[in-house]
């Protein structure tokens, strides 16, 4: 490639043209930081960008690397990961569309760029891929017994009708006909463990819920089948006697929940990984708040175990049973193990 002149490369870095990633970099002296021509970050003034042949000699200048663009890693793909941090933000924030709006804005990118960028990267539109995550999320909530009025809300649309509308156009029918469809047969019993009542239901291919109740109701059903063996390989978890659970689960949830929650059945009895950790896992490191959350939203507490995730520092934050039963669950797996 013959040399470039500064004024090719500050058009590059006006640009952000990313095809000259790796052939130059540029360094803003009021900041002392590099960045690769690509950086999303608001462009410099020119009067304070100097450039550079190769990453080793803007760090000889004392310039330190630029958080957002990474100059410092090899195989950093921008691009991909402001697409993935914006997937991030409407898992997170699908429901809450003000809030939704201030996060996509944080991003620092133009609307249009930003959906050429995530249709790049995941073949559909940020607004498709919003549509799917409500969808999936009201189909979870109205299978459980949600009204359809507090779906809506939960899902992010203002009215009933609204949502209505949005339903009837994804899947052809009204909220309503949904509801009256034949559902998937469950069965359900009650196990008492020694930290409260817990609620097992089960369809035919697998376990779908596992739940902490404060009261037992009229609806439990007999231990049979996959609910009695269930029932008995906790009894021989809680005795300190099984370290894994044998049994197929059925669960319901987005793509990224899914995700998760896999993760979390590969953390070894007896440990703990931290949410940082597992966004790290699953290769999205800018992730740990929806992991939060996905563990938060877990249906199979215990067979999932997402009791075994903890902060950063180790304490116990957050957990759908209490934090009490957490503590005890880690303390009988760390005595086990």
């Amino acid at each position: 490639m013959k040399k470039l002149s500064d004024e090719e490369k500050w058009q590059a870095v006006v640009n952000n043209d990313r095809n000259y990633d790796g052939v130059f970099y540029y360094g803003v002296k009021t900041t002392g930081i590099v960045c690769r021509p690509s950086c999303p970050s608001k462009v410099p003034a020119r009067k304070n960008v100097v450039f550079f042949d190769d990453y080793a000699s803007a760090l000889q200048a004392g310039f330190r690397p630029c958080k957002r663009c990474r100059p410092d890693l090899l195989n950093y793909d921008p691009a991909k990961e402001l697409a993935a941090q914006l997937k991030d933000t409407i898992d997170t924030f699908y429901g809450e569309r003000t809030r939704l709006q201030e996060e996509m804005n944080q991003i620092g990118m133009t609307r249009g760029h930003l959906r050429e960028l995530f249709e790049a990267s995941y073949d559909k539109s940020p607004e498709e891929y919003l549509a799917a995550v409500r969808l999936a999320r009201a189909e979870e909530l109205l299978r459980n017994g949600t009204s359809i009025t507090e779906t809506a809300m939960t899902v992010g649309f203002s009215s009933p009708s609204a949502f209505t509308t949005f339903w009837k156009a994804q899947t052809g029918m009204t909220p309503s006909q949904y509801l009256r469809q034949e559902k998937p047969q469950e069965t359900s019993c009650l196990y008492e463990s020694p930290i409260g009542l817990i609620r097992i239901r089960a369809t035919e291919k697998g376990i779908c819920s596992l739940k902490f109740i404060e009261h037992a109701d009229q609806t439990a059903g007999e231990k049979k089948g996959l609910l009695e063996d269930t029932c008995s390989m906790l009894d021989e978890y809680f005795a300190g006697k099984r370290q894994h659970f044998e049994v197929p689960l059925d669960v319901e949830g987005s793509v990224f929940q899914k995700k998760v929650w896999k993760d979390l059945r590969e953390i070894p009895y007896g440990s703990t990984r931290s949410y940082q950790q597992i966004a790290e896992s699953i290769g999205r490191e800018k992730a740990a708040r929806p992991v939060g959350m996905a563990c938060n939203r877990n249906p199979i507490l215990i067979l999932i175990p997402c009791h075994r995730v903890v902060g950063s520092n180790g304490s116990l934050v957050g957990y759908a049973g209490g934090i009490e039963r957490k503590q005890y669950l880690l303390n009988l797996e760390q005595k086990n193990a």
